[in-house]
């Protein structure tokens, strides 16, 4: 049996876990778009954080899944950054044309 985390590992999974909801509120609402930075920032750093608490309590099947979502939203990730920075102005994220 693993041993307890501390404090801090519990604030981890927590905030993990509040990142990961916040995102999907915030998505719902549409209050933000579901392949923005933001969004998926959310998405690979709170499963992130969970993937490391799951594997630190030798929740095997956690770690697969949010280690999943989390490589998931970091290609999508690098794919938008790749698309967004080919434009012009040279700035990620940015869709407008300078004239």
């Amino acid at each position: 049996m693993p041993a307890e985390p501390g404090l801090g590992w519990q604030i981890v999974s927590v905030a993990g876990f509040l990142l990961l909801v916040i995102a999907y509120l915030v998505n719902q609402a549409g209050r933000c778009r579901p392949d923005s930075v933001r969004y998926l920032g959310a998405n690979a750093l709170g499963s992130g954080m969970l993937a490391a608490y799951s594997g630190l309590i030798h929740e095997w099947v956690f770690v697969g899944l949010e280690g999943f979502w989390c490589v998931a939203s970091m290609w999508a990730l690098g794919r938008r950054g790749r698309r967004a920075g080919a434009g012009p102005g040279g700035a990620a994220g940015t869709t407008e044309t300078v004239k």
